[in-house]
């Protein structure tokens, strides 16, 4: 499905997974919601993260470790061969020299290939251990636009890690959501970082690389080598030989653990006079030997053990936040013993690892940066919606004047039922002494109504009513949108099976508060209620047409000649603070009572829809405004995971 938030060009997401061991490239495009692309360099999907530099010649990857690629006369003092050199210490020339001089060669040769549109136009997301510091990861993209690349930020592995299990379905959103431990074992470190609700935090990181079995593999072929004396005096003359040696066997190891324990051999020709030969197996035999020594580097504990400590120590630490899922990933996941331990250590978790665990950072970190490059577009065009001349705003105003016309029958008819009435009654049967308690009472009265669940029920269906309909034109707005970033209609709606009963209770007279819409909390602390109290009690002056009839009802059957004595106002002001006869009182029937309300009923319901229109409807629009941008850019937020889709 081809998206428009770019209709210039395209632009080209990078996912630059480089490795202590070893490096992969992923790519991905704005317009395009393709799973991002693993790119070759010289035929490799992965190649070696190494450098060799000889005068102002530089070789990556395979050529900087094939030494039989390399002239004899090129051999020498002046060669400078640099392998497994990632590190947040970047003050050391021999992390930031090779760091550099392999992103210029690399991007430099694929832009070349064609392969990616150049460092200067593509956007570069660069991967770093989740242990690393906001500090750590600014430095590192530093040292990156320093090489050239124009546009680049660098972002936790965990993160990659999670964007491709999504991607690929092999963890659920839901999952994703609970509890996610991610182990990530790369070359150099293992790292342990625990997600919960997308949340990454780091849990724990160690030098458990497999990058350790790799020396181990390359000192017991050493010890049995023909030519071991001049293989070691090589090495000694020059140092940068035994890396390569250790990638070769790095390359017998992945070759034999990801078999079927069928023994593996290599021959590699060193540049010694005469002709000197580098012979690397490895068979069962070995590979039992291997991984029972211990390592000086893991405090004499071998590799199996040392990984089964790492997991029981990473699970004490989480403690009660034992993880729904533990996700494995990096090349050396894939080792036969590592899901196993996994699954001892998670016995009540489920472990998942995916198809290409070597791929998962490079791709992760190119569907990132498309990911959140979409969302931040998507989510700028929803924030202009409810700015100043905005749809929404214009709708939410609109919305907010029609509240009170629709509210004023409803309410009077509910209130003259559940409030006048009932009060009057008091009053009728001496419960209530005076007239002018009864306005006191009956202003009570309202005002308790207003926030009880009857008031809810009355006027519920109402907002209903007035809900849907401003729905429905918020996505008269909302759809066409949706459709022009690529996402189906409908992503923005107020009203789906997972929130549309929260939405009507924020917006019940009875609810605490006014229409968060995704909450029961409050929008700038306004209540419906509050506003029809202030409406109702203060400037609709509902009580006044009501309290003169029945006054003037028992002036008229009442009161006789006090009428002439004192005058029409003046008795009217004797009778509301009299105490007048049950006998004259019971006079005032329901029937009666119901029919002046009828009489009043219009003029009631224009005084409310009167009062409503000056600050009461300011202050619903103002509100109403700030919660429609807060649930749309909250949905916007939830809904961006469909853009990895």
């Amino acid at each position: 499905m081809e998206i428009t938030v770019m209709k210039d060009r395209q632009i080209e997401f990078i996912g630059y997974d480089l490795g202590h061991g070893e490096t992969a490239i992923g790519r991905a495009h704005s317009g395009s919601h393709r799973e991002p692309e693993i790119l070759e360099y010289h035929g490799e999907r992965t190649f070696v993260s190494a450098v060799a530099k000889t005068g102002r010649e530089v070789r990556i990857g395979a050529d900087a470790v094939n030494i039989a690629a390399l002239s004899p006369r090129k051999i020498g003092a002046k060669q400078q061969i640099w392998v497994k050199f990632k590190s947040r210490d970047l003050t050391q020339s021999d992390v930031k020299i090779p760091t550099q001089l392999f992103t210029k060669t690399l991007f430099k040769g694929l832009t070349e290939e064609a392969q990616i549109q150049g460092p200067s136009k593509s956007r570069f997301i660069v991967g770093c251990p989740s242990g690393w510091s906001g500090d750590d990861r600014e430095i590192y993209a530093d040292v990156f636009r320093e090489a050239g690349l124009k546009t680049c930020r660098v972002v936790p592995e965990s993160r990659a890690a999670l964007m491709t299990a999504l991607e690929q379905g092999y963890l659920s959103l839901q999952a994703a959501r609970d509890s996610v431990l991610i182990v990530d074992i790369g070359s150099s470190t293992t790292d342990f970082t625990y997600c919960r609700d997308m949340n990454a935090e780091d849990v724990g990181h160690n030098f458990l690389g497999s990058g350790l079995l790799d020396r181990l593999i390359f000192d017991r072929n050493l010890a049995r080598q023909k030519s071991r004396k001049q293989i070691e005096k090589l090495i000694a003359a020059y140092p940068q030989y035994q890396p390569i040696m250790e990638y070769w066997c790095r390359l017998a190891k992945e070759e034999y653990f990801n078999g079927t324990d069928v023994p593996v051999e290599m021959i590699r020709r060193l540049p010694v006079a005469g002709g000197v030969y580098f012979e690397i197996r490895i068979d069962k035999t070995d590979a039992d030997a291997i991984l029972s020594m211990p390592i000086k580097a893991l405090n004499g504990y071998n590799w199996p053990d040392a990984f089964d400590f790492a997991l029981r120590e990473t699970l004490e630490a989480l403690g009660e936040r034992a993880p729904e899922t533990v996700l494995l990933t990096g090349g050396a996941s894939r080792l036969p013993l590592i899901a196993p331990a996994t699954k001892r250590a998670f016995a009540d978790s489920t472990v998942v690892r995916g198809a290409e665990p070597e791929f998962a950072i490079a791709r992760g970190l190119a569907w990132l940066g498309r990911f959140e490059y979409l969302h931040a577009a998507f989510k700028a065009a929803v924030t202009e919606l409810t700015d100043p001349g905005g749809e929404v705003r214009l709708i939410a105003r609109d919305a907010g004047d029609d509240l009170g016309d629709l509210l004023a029958p409803a309410l009077v008819d509910a209130l003259i039922e559940y409030c006048v009435i009932p009060v009057f009654q008091d009053w009728r049967r001496g419960d209530i002494a005076r007239l002018n308690d009864v306005e006191l009472v009956l202003q009570e009265r309202v005002r308790s109504w207003l926030v009880s669940e009857q008031a809810r029920d009355a006027l519920r269906p109402v907002i209903d009513e007035w809900f849907a309909r401003l729905q429905r034109n918020i996505e008269k707005v909302t759809d066409p949108l949706c459709r022009d970033h690529g996402l189906p209609a409908m992503v923005l709606s107020l009203d789906d099976s997972a929130h549309i009963s929260r939405h009507l209770e924020g917006l019940s007279v009875g609810s605490p508060q006014l229409a968060n819409l995704e909450q029961d909390t409050a929008i700038a602390g306004t209540t419906i209620s509050a506003i029809l109290i202030g409406v109702i009690l203060a400037k609709a002056q509902l009580l006044v047409p009501l309290m003169a009839h029945p006054l003037t009802f028992i002036i008229a059957a009442g009161a006789g000649v006090g009428s002439i004595v004192f005058g029409r106002k003046a008795l009217e002001g004797k009778m509301r603070s009299a105490r007048i006869p049950v006998l004259a009182r019971r006079m005032m029937t329901d029937k009666r009572l119901k029919r002046a309300a009828a009489e009043h009923r219009t003029e009631l319901i224009g005084a409310v829809q009167t009062a409503w229109s000056g600050n009461a409807s300011e202050k619903v629009h103002a509100d109403l405004t700030e919660t429609l941008q807060r649930a749309l850019i909250e949905r916007t937020d939830e809904r961006a995971v469909l853009f990895l889709i």
